[in-house]
């Protein structure tokens, strides 16, 4: 295999990538010139020197210079930790933080469950997500657990494996379960959704 066919087969990992696309993408670095090529790398890199990932919420924050395990959301005296909201990926967890609408902690999935996946406990961080609520009920804070996932065929799917799969800790602690409620239209991805659009589906969550 050439090295455009495989970098080509890297960039297909990338969501939403078809291999048209992929092989657009190594063309377009070839064009841009080996100035551009060996800045990108190096950017790449720079990622592994100052991103952590939280090892409670599983989100990637900026490493800072005491190199704490846990983000500046999940330290911050300012976070209610009566609530949990629990998203599908990064860039939904972004969304939501710039609504200004929602102050609690979060848990990052790391992905959606597509219908009929057979291997569900290695597609999303849901081991860790049971480990987290043990933790934080044992600590006595959290009341409720949100889930907020978009509104399509693979946001439903992975709310319901995500409720069943955290139901007895929910019964043995007395937690209150709820979801986004109406403002999200279907078919929508939370990562789409405007700021009064997720507003009126976290107040009305049920």
């Amino acid at each position: 295999m050439n090295p455009i066919e495989k970098l080509a087969e890297y960039f297909l990992k990338f969501p939403g990538t078809g291999p048209r696309q992929a092989k657009r993408f190594v063309y377009f670095l070839l064009s841009n010139g080996q100035v551009f090529r060996k800045t990108l790398a190096v950017q790449i890199l720079a990622l592994d020197e100052a991103v952590s990932q939280c090892a409670s919420c599983r989100r990637f924050f900026m490493r800072g210079r005491d190199a704490s395990l846990l983000c500046d959301i999940c330290t911050s005296p300012n976070t209610d930790q009566t609530t949990l909201l629990i998203v599908e990926k990064e860039t939904d967890f972004d969304a939501i933080k710039k609504t200004n609408a929602y102050h609690g902690r979060y848990f990052i999935l790391g992905g959606s469950l597509p219908i009929l996946e057979p291997n569900p406990n290695e597609k999303i961080s849901i081991a860790e997500l049971v480990k987290e609520i043990e933790k934080q009920t044992s600590a006595g804070a959290l009341k409720e657990i949100i889930l907020a996932m978009g509104a399509t065929r693979e946001g439903e799917n992975t709310a319901q494996y995500v409720a069943k799969t955290i139901e007895p800790l929910v019964k043995k602690h007395s937690l209150r379960i709820s979801a986004l409620g109406r403002g999200l239209s279907t078919g929508t991805e939370l990562e789409y959704s405007d700021t009064d659009t997720f507003t009126n589906a976290l107040k009305n969550r049920r």
